[in-house]
């Protein structure tokens, strides 16, 4: 048997040093954004903003959306609805559900963002379909208000009933399409 040597050892040294670094990234971040949220629930939310803030600029998604959502509030950090939907749109991208739907909903309400109901239907179908209840709960609504969507009964059920066989507490009274419109009567 032959010995193989890479062929370019200087390159493979320095793909495994940027690994490592990189790695480093997400671990610090990961670390910055547990720091958040211990900070966060002891309501030391100037604490809580800061460390969000590292592991947010590291990348982190969840961090990005509880930033967010500190923003939104106020807590720790002067509210500022379009920051905040800055921040929502870098972790909804990343695929974190609960900012998609935060997102959607700002969309929907114009709320730091310009109003555009169709592109925050699309945010909010995209957390339902990745198997968010809340998400699924308010894309019923949006069916059965024909806000952002076009009015439709059946996919307003439909999604309700995914919504309360996913752990949303949907009223035991929506069974049918004629409660899914009664909830939006003209």
């Amino acid at each position: 048997m032959t010995k193989t040597t890479p062929r370019h050892p200087a390159a493979l040294i320095l793909a495994l040093i940027l690994a490592s670094l990189l790695c480093g990234c997400v671990v610090t971040g990961q670390m910055a954004e547990r720091r958040g949220t211990k900070a966060y629930l002891l309501k030391d939310y100037p604490t809580a903003a800061a460390n969000y803030q590292e592991a947010a600029d590291d990348g982190d998604k969840d961090a990005q959306y509880h930033l967010a959502v500190m923003y939104a509030e106020g807590q720790g950090v002067g509210k500022d609805l379009a920051k905040a939907a800055g921040l929502l749109k870098r972790s909804a991208d990343q695929g974190q559900t609960d900012a998609q739907l935060m997102l959607g909903l700002f969309n929907i309400y114009g709320d730091g963002v310009p109003a555009d109901p169709e592109a925050g239907a699309r945010l909010i179908a995209r957390a339902a379909e990745a198997g968010s209840d809340v998400a699924m709960y308010y894309l019923g609504n949006l069916y059965a208000a024909g806000l952002g969507v076009e009015k439709d009964a059946a996919k307003g059920l439909y999604w309700m009933r995914q919504a309360r066989e996913h752990g949303f507490p949907v009223s035991e009274t929506i069974r049918t399409e004629a409660d899914v419109e009664a909830l939006y009567k003209d």
